[in-house]
């Protein structure tokens, strides 16, 4: 789907919900009329409640929040993290791993600046295995421990506003939410369309289409009051996702006189005539396993406390095999070139088996009170320690050859297809290239406490009010790698074997494997000499340990009359932090360690309106600013210096405690309509966030004792801004059939960013994981017939940069995408509920590629295929 028809169905769409929706309020005008439209709509929202923005939840906010709902059994089984779900919600997108969601990015802006919490309580992340980024890995969060997940895009002081694109929060299940006792067990299984290759020269079990799963949840309250609550919920899964990725992600040009040039630019004289001098294929044979589960206790000793103590353990284990080829061309080795064709000599051919056993546990222990000490005056109390670990052992094995005489073909196609090899490559003599056992483990660990007094603030209060609080939390995050590497060279022709296995879109091209079982199995690197330089550096040269504490006081006041509510505030952010990390001498790894270290404050002041336009219309507004905290690793990060002679001074390359935080000035302006009955909304939301003192890695000069050193490290520099629309409609059953119902958003975002390297600086049309357009579409249609329910889910999501280059050339897309799932699901007798699922119906694919804006070259494509599903239910 192109972005001008996406736009066309996106409002084709919005136009029939607002249509339907006025007329539902048109009849709810008569008294008759509104009385059987309100029970109609009350029994749809019962059978339909996920995929739907809870319309009450918004309505009462103080500020401009979208959220989202979970249901035991609506909810999609690929919908089973927080990302999946939060990708629903208007102005979010994510980033991806493989099939799934993992980072969330709301509102073009990076997941490293948005703050994630449960109830209210800091969660503990690694980001990319521990490498020192701020992202919250939402993946590996299991939807079921939510009631509801909320998305703040406008702050006030009583938010934490170390987050310039949004604040997530996670609100936990509740006993007391809960009408009765409550069970509910879901069996199910899993059948993986793509089979790829199943398991040959696995380090793991290797499976080719099946998987299961199983997940429960228990609410109940007891004593005699019924004063206790308990909620339980956990779940088991074991999946398969083989997968195929093909990566051409190289172009070769050249001028008229036949010359390589680095671009397809005419300036350069490009001929004009496309060629590729590299095919890389990947396959993978994975097993994904998620177990693990959450238990809260609640205790309402009287009506005016409330308290609760939460403990949750999940884990998400990827057994992973990659067999990869690589076949390289000789730059000088083009004959036979056309406009999209040609023929290339070998220069050599990589074949690596790498397996991975990625390991992330997140767990935590959460607390609260809530004491109403009437007035309309609340004390809170809140208080967590939440952790995140990363282990993965990675066993590492590459062979190389360099035929002589050999060649392939290729066609330029969109995406460029080998179409023949000429010569044997079994036939080849292979070279070890690397022979590397790595182990690699991290940790963070979050320990926050806050408290908070508010009075006369609910929703319907008047007059002033006021809230305050007061908020500490430190974080300690720790990296440790060991990789034992040994030394490469040798002949290592009889460790190849013919695996009788074709690469996917490889044009059955067989080429010869590492031996897995017989490397490793065999002894491995027990019978190779190790080289004790690389193995210190690789195992060194990672490590970092980083701890960092912040200090919040707040103060927001509220005034309200019956139709407008002010909140003015102001909050005091204090950071301080310290490092720990190697630093390398002229290339040579030393004893030392560097201790960077720093500390930085911030006063961020906000306003907000929210005043009701009569009885069904809102209009809110709000100004504030914010900040997005430096990564740890921007700050600890290895050091390394090559100094010369005593005149010229040192190179250095290091992370810089002297950063200051990114701040966003953020404005937003939100018009809602509530339609009666409470299951139907439109609500249109401008949004502007100007961004100064954004974080790029430059060089700068500095003299030190009479000397010129050129210090390579993250700055502070230029600035950034974004804005865009959100356009969100839900209507729970239409007027001309009560059954129907849909849920629809559309974002359109424009940004810009003044991009700084050491070669220059360019004017970007957007900023980084930012898409133009997103949109979502849920249709649910109750079939009362038979006790069943049909929904299709759509997700639409522009393509956007992940990378920059030098050059428009060398900047790096995901190609947009349209997902599409399908369920449905019916009552077979009292209590037991079958349900069917089909995720990604369309079998849609991930795709990337260079110079969006220059012509573009699709560089790599990856291969998922479709899940199917199977579950029987059974519900207490």
């Amino acid at each position: 789907m192109n972005v001008k028809s996406c736009n066309k169905l996106s409002w084709a769409i919005a136009g029939a919900l607002a249509s339907t929706a006025f007329t539902n309020a048109a009849l709810a005008d008569d008294g008759s009329a509104s009385a059987g439209n309100a029970t109609r709509l009350d029994a749809v929202q019962v059978v339909a409640t996920y995929g739907y923005q809870p319309v009450d939840v918004k309505r009462d906010s103080a500020t401009i929040v979208d959220s989202v709902t979970y249901d035991d059994i609506e909810a999609p089984t690929g919908d089973n993290s927080i990302a999946s779900m939060l990708v629903q919600v208007p102005g979010v997108s994510f980033e991806g791993d493989g099939d799934e969601p993992r980072y969330i990015t709301i509102r073009g802006i990076s997941s490293d600046l948005n703050v994630t919490t449960l109830d209210g309580l800091a969660l503990a992340t690694l980001g990319e295995n521990g490498g020192g980024s701020r992202r919250v890995n939402l993946q590996l969060v299991p939807s079921d421990i939510a009631e509801r997940v909320d998305v703040f895009k406008a702050f006030t002081a009583e938010q934490d506003a170390g987050a310039i694109g949004g604040a997530i929060d996670i609100v936990s299940r509740s006993a007391f939410a809960t009408p009765g006792p409550y069970f509910m067990v879901d069996g199910y299984g899993i059948y993986s369309s793509f089979e790829g290759p199943t398991g040959e020269n696995a380090g793991g079990a290797g499976k080719s289409h099946w998987g299961k799963g199983l997940k429960t949840a228990f609410a109940d309250r007891f004593g005699a009051d019924g004063q206790f609550g308990l909620v339980f919920t956990a779940r088991y899964q074991d999946r398969v996702r083989n997968s195929n990725k093909n990566w051409t992600d190289a172009r070769t040009y050249f001028d008229a006189e036949g010359r390589p040039i680095s671009a397809p630019d005419p300036e350069l004289g490009w001929d004009g005539r496309n060629s590729t001098g590299k095919f890389a294929y990947g396959d993978y044979s994975n097993v994904i396993t998620n177990k693990g589960g959450a238990l809260k206790l609640e205790w309402q000793p009287r009506d005016d406390i409330e308290s609760f103590l939460m403990g949750y353990m999940y884990n998400r284990r990827e057994s992973s095999t990659m067999n990869s080829t690589n076949i390289i061309g000789l730059n000088n080795g083009f004959t036979d070139r056309t406009q999209d064709t040609g023929t290339v000599e070998v220069d050599y051919i990589q074949s690596v088996v790498r397996y991975n056993q990625w390991d992330r546990t997140a767990s935590g222990v959460t607390s609260g009170m809530d004491w109403h000490l009437g007035l309309d005056s609340t004390l809170s109390f809140r208080a967590g320690y939440t952790m995140e670990d990363y282990k993965d052992t990675q066993p590492y094995l590459a062979a190389r050859a360099r035929p002589d005489g050999q060649y392939f073909t290729y066609r330029m196609s969109e995406l460029p297809q080998l179409t023949s090899y000429i010569g044997d490559p079994l036939a080849n003599s292979y070279v070890l290239q690397a022979a590397e056992m790595t182990h690699t483990r991290a940790h963070q660990n979050v320990l926050d406490l806050r408290a908070d007094y508010a009075f006369n603030v609910s929703p319907g209060a008047t007059g002033l009010g006021f809230k305050t609080g007061v908020r500490w939390s430190r974080m300690r995050m720790d990296k440790d790698v060991d990789s034992l590497r040994a030394v490469t060279g040798s002949d290592f022709t009889a460790g190849m074997y013919d695996p009788g296995y074709s690469h996917y879109g490889s044009n059955g091209l067989v080429v010869p494997w590492p031996n897995y079982d017989r490397f490793w199995g065999g002894g491995g690197l027990d019978n190779l000499p190790i080289h004790e330089g690389n193995t210190r550096h690789h195992s060194t040269i990672s490590d970092y340990a980083y701890e960092e504490e912040i200090g919040n006081a707040y103060l927001s006041l509220h005034y309200a009359t019956d139709a407008t509510r002010y909140i003015l505030g102001l909050r005091y952010d204090d950071t301080s932090f310290e490092g720990r990390t190697p630093l390398t001498l002229d290339g040579v790894l030393t004893d030392q360690v560097a201790h960077p270290r720093g500390e930085y404050d911030s006063w961020l002041p906000s306003f907000n309106v929210v005043h009701d336009l009569g009885e069904a219309w809102k209009l809110r507004g709000s100004v504030s600013r914010t900040i997005g905290r430096p990564s740890p690793g921007n700050i600890a990060q290895a050091e390394s210096r090559t100094c010369g002679e005593e005149t010229t001074g040192c190179s250095i390359s290091r992370g810089n405690p002297d950063l200051d935080p990114r701040r966003a000035d953020n404005y937003d302006l939100a018009l809602e309509h509530y339609f009666p009955g409470g299951n139907a909304l439109i609500a249109l939301t401008a949004f502007r966030k100007d961004i100064a003192d954004d974080i790029f890695t430059l060089t700068t000069e500095e003299e030190a004792d009479g000397l010129l050193n050129r210090i390579r490290q993250p700055m502070n520099a230029e600035a950034s801004r974004i804005q865009g629309l959100e356009l969100a409609l839900v209507n729970r059953a239409f007027a001309f059939h009560e059954n129907l119902g849909a849920s629809f958003n559309v974002s359109r975002l424009d940004g810009r960013m003044n991009y700084v390297a050491d070669g220059g600086a360019r004017s970007i049309d957007r900023m980084l994981y930012q898409p133009d357009w997103m949109a979502n579409l849920t249709l649910t249609y109750r079939i009362p017939a038979i006790r069943g329910t049909a929904r299709l889910s759509a997700n639409y999501q522009d393509d956007y940069l992940t990378s920059i280059g030098s050059t428009p050339w060398n900047d790096k897309f995901v190609r947009a995408t349209t997902t599409v799932d399908l369920s449905f699901w019916h009552e077979v007798a009292d209590r037991w509920t079958f349900k069917y699922e089909v995720d990604n119906l369309l079998g849609a694919h991930p795709e990337w590629f260079h110079a969006r804006d220059v012509g573009g070259t699709l560089s790599q494509r990856d291969h998922y295929g479709r899940g199917l599903y199977f579950h029987a239910i059974y519900t207490l």
